[in-house]
């Protein structure tokens, strides 16, 4: 396993796992490094005993392992990533790009924490296949895994246009440790960065360079910023506000081709052109299912799952980036792309595999991010065209903006622009799907008007 520069002591406290209990007698030893020997250890276990597979290394693997841990200490625990390393956040490559933290500090956890739970690692091989029919998993060395119940946490992967002059030293995606690792580096000597895409990535992306002192120029195919995430009047809050700090703009446009050396330069749709040192390309991120492609896993944008994070296929799971499960307002199936759900989905899948019911209610889209200072909080429902219909206008006042967005008694989306202090409280209500109604009109009173909206189809 490579190790980071300098492996933590502990993981970072934002992102620390509760400790179980370490396993005794012969699980204790068990190696972290490759194991040429894993399908003969399945034939020599000892009976009732039960082999756990998991493929991915993140936030909903590590949760599984310690769900697993935390009520069963004998069954065998196998974990696949094709990166060579321990598990870390992609949500920490921003931090570390900003210098808020180190190389090291986008890690949640060392060696040890494989070795104290019990868990074979294979590492630095890619999963390429799933066989339901003889439970087994396909290796990229030709190695096959076999497993009693299969767990995919793949995450997601950047999703890069076919574009020309991607290629090019200096073009950069960014989603990983080595990823962000290899972008500061050429970073860090370089006058203007600029990013491809303003959602999630590119806007945090676009931070950490701006905090780094970097020019930095964003550019955007949609008519606004953050498209997915935020609505029409908090996108223009905030474009304004970036406007100020010194960071260019261009909506309405993209890359039609990258040219140059050390110098870049992006022709644009629109015919004009933009010239810097490094660009990243940040046009988003798609599920990593292309190893469930002939298993019988029923697939959409994700791994189609139910509230047990269960596929369609028995015996196979899936939880975090890779899996689609049921949206808490209109009941149909999305994939929510955040560290908190992929956490909780690991955990609700480890305890099913490890014979305990467990469930996931109510999956919630939610973001906090402070680009170049401007604090933007977004949950739930709250972008255009998604089957809310706006009954009122948001309140705007002093440089602050919020919306709220309920369907019948249930609020069911928040966005909130320079004042974000119930944040916690909003996404609360969300989450369980009810708010009191003395807690609403509260809002309701506070804010002057509350944005009201209507599901047209929902099943709330």
């Amino acid at each position: 396993m490579r190790r980071p520069a300098s492996p933590p002591e502990r993981p970072s406290a934002a992102w620390a796992w509760g400790s179980t209990p370490r396993p005794s007698g012969s699980e204790a030893g068990w190696s972290v490094c490759g194991l040429p020997s894993v399908a003969r250890r399945h034939s020599s276990r000892r009976p009732h005993m039960k082999r756990h597979v998991i493929i991915g290394n993140s936030g909903a693997a590590i949760s599984a392992v310690q769900a697993i841990r935390s009520v069963n200490q004998k069954d065998e625990i196998v974990l696949i990533s094709k990166e060579d390393c321990p598990a870390y956040s992609p949500v920490l490559t921003t931090y570390y790009l900003s210098g808020r933290i180190p190389y090291e500090g986008m890690f949640i956890c060392d060696e040890a924490f494989y070795r104290e739970h019990g868990v074979e690692t294979i590492l630095g091989v890619k999963a390429v296949e799933v066989d339901p029919h003889t439970g087994q998993v396909a290796l990229a060395d030709g190695r096959r895994v076999e497993y009693d119940d299969l767990l995919v946490a793949t995450g997601s992967s950047t999703d890069v246009p076919d574009l020309p002059g991607r290629d090019l030293p200096g073009v950069f995606t960014l989603y990983t440790a080595e990823e962000a690792r290899r972008l500061w580096e050429a970073a860090r000597g370089a006058e203007r960065v600029a990013i491809v895409g303003a959602g999630l990535i590119g806007i945090q992306a676009m931070d950490a360079l701006w905090q780094r002192g970097k020019r930095v120029i964003l550019i955007e195919v949609e008519d606004q910023l953050m498209p997915k995430v935020l609505d029409r009047e908090g996108a223009k809050i905030l474009q304004t506000h970036l406007e100020e700090q010194g960071i260019e703009i261009h909506l309405r446009d993209t890359a039609a081709r990258i040219e140059g050396g050390e110098e870049k330069r992006l022709v644009l749709t629109s015919g004009g052109q933009v010239e810097a040192e490094v660009v990243l390309l940040a046009t988003g991120v798609r599920p990593n299912v292309d190893l469930l492609a002939g298993s019988g896993v029923k697939v959409d944008e994700g791994a189609l799952v139910d509230e047990g994070c269960r596929t369609s296929v028995e015996g196979i799971y899936a939880a975090g980036d890779v899996a689609q499960g049921p949206d808490p307002v209109t009941g149909e199936q999305q994939v929510v792309a955040t560290w908190l759900n992929a956490v909780e989905q690991g955990r609700v899948a480890g305890l099913n595999m490890a014979g305990v019911k467990a469930t996931h209610q109510r999956g919630v889209r939610a973001n906090l991010v402070t680009p170049a200072g401007l604090p933007v909080f977004t949950a739930g429902w709250v972008a255009e065209g998604v089957g809310l219909e706006p009954a009122a206008s948001a309140l705007k006042r002093n440089g602050h903006y919020r919306k709220l967005l309920f369907a019948d008694n249930a609020l069911v989306g928040a966005v909130l622009v320079g004042e974000v202090d119930e944040a916690g409280l909003l996404l609360n209500y969300i989450e369980r799907g009810t708010m009191p109604a003395r807690l609403r009109e509260e809002l309701q009173h506070r804010s002057a008007f509350a944005l009201q909206a209507r599901v047209l189809s929902t099943r709330l």
